[in-house]
């Protein structure tokens, strides 16, 4: 066989094996940009696991490819934003989410839900704050009987615009609860209260107030027209202390109230005194 086939032998034999190394290129790029695009869908589908997935196969074809593991490290921080949120710890969340705006060449779409949630955050973390020390002023002033000034801190916390969101539900709960508490008691003295949380629906805050603060005098002093006496109130007082109560947080304005209902009622001074306790 001479020189000339040969040459024409290798020269075939060459040819096949640049045009399959070029095949098996054309299909790793293929392979690694339907993954990419994959990815990328499965992010905005919210489906942050498969997403993981995609972004693993195209490193199988690109390793070290700095675009699909950036995806991957947003994808890890944000995941375990979420996880922090589920867990109430809103202050490691933001942290996680703040990294996630930090890794560039990743997904434009994570990065700008990262962004959206670290501003939400920020608010939740600083509205809890402020409603924690209003709950916790309001729990005072119901335990010294000033159940109308204690409504009117759960008001801040109830008439917010957010408070139905899971971020709350906690303080809500505990507000609500003591709100409906303190109401019993109003409602038994005569008071005429609605909730903050229901009105809140349909006003804000500083429409309730009002309401819950209003005085039930009027109504009061005409279904029951006969004078109380200076000397009344002072034996109402030493009822209530028998009770057991700091008399000395009522106003003459209280014990009044208390003498009306427990006419109304047809029951001692003692009696209604023991539903302060």
């Amino acid at each position: 066989m001479g020189k000339k086939t040969w040459l024409i032998i290798t020269l075939f034999i060459a040819v096949i094996f640049i045009g399959y190394g070029y095949t098996k290129r054309v299909e790793a790029t293929q392979y690694y940009n339907n993954a990419m695009n994959a990815g990328a869908k499965t992010i905005s589908d919210a489906s942050y696991h498969r997403a993981e997935n995609h972004f693993r196969n195209a490193l199988k074809k690109k390793p070290n490819d700095s675009s699909a593991n950036a995806h991957l490290e947003q994808l890890e921080e944000y995941q375990k934003g979420l996880t922090a949120i589920k867990n109430q710890d809103y202050s490691k969340a933001i942290v996680n989410f703040k990294k996630v705006t930090k890794i560039s060449n990743g997904s434009q779409t994570l990065l700008l839900r990262a962004v959206s949630k670290e501003i939400e955050l920020k608010e939740v973390v600083h509205e809890l704050k402020i409603f924690n020390k209003t709950y916790k002023r309001a729990k005072v002033l119901a335990t010294n009987y000033e159940y109308t000034a204690s409504n009117t801190k759960l008001a801040v916390i109830l008439g917010y615009g957010n408070i139905t969101q899971s971020y709350y539900q906690d303080i809500r709960k505990k507000a609500r609860n003591l709100e409906h508490s303190n109401n019993q008691v109003l409602a038994r003295l005569g008071y005429n209260v609605s909730s903050a949380d229901e009105s809140s629906e349909k006003k804000v805050a500083t429409d309730i107030l009002p309401t819950i603060s209003s005085s039930p005098r009027d109504s009061s002093s005409s279904a029951n027209p006969r004078k109380i006496t200076s000397v009344q109130i002072k034996q109402a007082r030493k009822e209530i202390a028998s009770q057991g109560i700091d008399v000395k947080a009522f106003s003459d304005a209280d014990v009044k109230e208390v003498i009306e209902h427990a006419r109304e009622q047809n029951m001692s001074v003692s009696e209604v005194a023991r539903e302060f306790k």
